[in-house]
């Protein structure tokens, strides 16, 4: 009997917190992998070593021509691209100074706000499309992307950073739409706050809150996220255009 071929899976962000357990999962799960990194070569080096045969790609998510570059690398290399995860983004974008994390609206200035909407939303969108070119060549894929339950529900967070994880789900939606008679099914993971990755970065009394209103009263775990991921990326068949969202019931 023939053994079918693995699923050949592009990760943007991998080397990040979350990223990094989606692609341990997706590893453990027998797919053909690779991952992108920006700064923290460090980490994709060392996560590299840990999930071998992976392929390690620095992208600089500002460049629209350098993420369809690297798309188009990993899909020649393959010959095609299966699935595509975005986990990559960011959550700040202030000073430098740890303590600026929740930024009010009269904080927020043009730089702020037209940063914080191209790493996440723009370069979310050029990335998705330029991975869809590929997919409709070997007859569809899934496209999953990491958004948030700042995009979803009204907590407190910052103005723009909840207008960018918005901005995914509209995306999603008309993305499933036009790509799906092309076989190409696009979904939306929002999740609520995590054991590990930018919400560590959320001070104690919002942690606390979070808390006394969701239903399972904890956190979720990177590994719970992961293994949604990982099941779109290589199981979904049918189900598309959804904004999946993981918060324990809050």
């Amino acid at each position: 009997m023939k053994t079918a071929p693995p699923v050949r899976c592009l990760v943007f962000g991998g080397s990040g917190a979350l990223g990094s357990v989606v692609c341990r999962c997706l590893h453990e799960a027998g797919v053909k992998l690779a991952f992108t990194y920006h700064t923290n070569k460090a980490a994709a080096q060392s996560l590299g070593h840990e999930l071998p045969d992976s392929k390690a790609l620095c992208v600089d998510l500002l460049s629209i021509p350098a993420l369809n570059q690297v798309v188009d690398e990993v899909a020649g290399d393959w010959g095609g691209l299966d699935a595509f995860i975005q986990c990559a983004g960011v959550g700040l974008t202030g000073p430098s100074d740890a303590t600026q994390v929740h930024h009010t609206m009269d904080q927020v200035d043009e730089q702020a706000w037209e940063r914080m909407l191209a790493v996440n939303a723009k370069s979310t969108f050029f990335a998705a499309r330029r991975v869809a070119s590929h997919m409709r060549q070997n007859g569809g894929g899934n496209i999953i992307l990491i958004g948030s339950i700042d995009g979803v529900k009204p907590v407190p967070a910052p103005v723009h950073y909840a207008a960018s994880k918005g901005a995914l789900a509209g995306m999603t939606a008309a993305m499933a739409k036009e790509l799906g008679k092309d076989g190409i099914r696009v979904n939306l993971i929002a999740p609520g706050i995590l054991e590990g990755g930018m919400s560590r970065v959320l001070p104690e009394n919002l942690r606390q809150e979070y808390l006394k209103h969701c239903g399972l009263r904890r956190y979720g775990r990177l590994a719970e996220i992961a293994a949604w991921t990982t099941w779109l990326a290589l199981h979904n068949t049918y189900l598309t255009g959804q904004t999946i969202l993981v918060d324990g019931a809050v």
